[in-house]
């Protein structure tokens, strides 16, 4: 028997896929999570995105726990072990700096999870209508004269031609991060966290050690975790670039790439 692995998973792309216009998780890789927790490891989720916005498919599965919006928020089981939210003040500066720098922004947390009321021209227009539509997830949306005193942990942002990106960058440069997705658009987080802090956060706090650590992912807001995890796989049909910087490279979501990849470890 391998000795306790703490195991991270990224959710789209790694988890679950789009198919046809239907989101499926393969019966393979629920199949492997199962086994790799009957063998005594730990699957935790490690994603961008706000406990808010783990839906129904996710929770179902019955993970170990949730590293959410990007390290801000960490569960083991029903237990917080981790949490921070964006201070009031450091909030109301950042929600005034969207109306200066004309940027289209949505608001992350463990509670809430905010859009503005106005149209958007951004893709995140797009992410409205697939909460709504698609997930289920409800939200609150913001009217202009109400944007204050929001509670949230992070947030994205999408710049669109008449937007200030630079100086919104430049204004909170001491406090955020910014993970750039491309196309103008931007994740959001307090300096500090990150995916990879809420795997160190996990190793101390379960006493694992670095090699025992692995994180599974696709995309470009999952190096961080990947480059720190002391294994790191990348879904086949990754981002070039996360390809490179993972140790192994296993099949694509549909040809039951995250099961051949823990087999391979000989973990199941």
């Amino acid at each position: 028997m391998a000795s306790k692995k703490l195991i991270f998973f990224d959710i789209d792309g790694t988890i679950v896929t789009d198919n046809g216009g239907k989101r499926i998780i393969p019966q393979s890789t629920i199949q492997a999570i199962r086994t790799l927790q009957s063998n005594g490891h730990l699957c935790f989720i490690n994603t961008g995105r706000a406990l808010t916005e783990i839906d129904e498919s996710i929770r179902s599965l019955q993970m170990d726990g949730f590293v959410c919006g990007c390290g801000t928020y960490i569960a083991h089981q029903d237990t917080v072990l981790f949490h921070k939210t964006i201070p009031t003040s450091l909030g109301n500066r950042i929600l005034k700096e969207f109306e200066i720098c004309d940027l289209e922004w949505v608001l992350e947390g463990s509670q809430n999870l905010y859009f503005s009321q106005l149209p958007y021209r951004t893709h995140i227009g797009d992410f409205k209508k697939e909460f709504s539509d698609v997930f289920s997830i409800a939200f609150d949306a913001v009217a202009p004269e109400d944007a204050h005193d929001l509670v949230f942990d992070k947030f994205c942002i999408c710049a669109h031609e008449q937007s200030n990106v630079s100086r919104f960058m430049d204004k909170f440069q001491d406090d955020l991060s910014f993970i750039d997705r491309g196309n103008h658009f931007f994740e959001v987080i307090p300096t500090g966290c990150s995916k990879a802090s809420g795997i160190r956060f996990l190793m101390d706090h379960f006493s694992v050690a670095h090699e025992d650590t692995l994180a599974i992912g696709d995309s470009t807001n999952d190096l961080p975790m990947l480059e720190y995890a002391g294994v790191s796989i990348a879904m086949g049909g990754s981002d070039p670039v996360v390809c490179q910087s993972a140790d192994i490279v296993t099949a694509p979501i549909l040809e039951d790439g995250l099961y051949k990849a823990f087999d391979f470890l000989h973990l199941l």
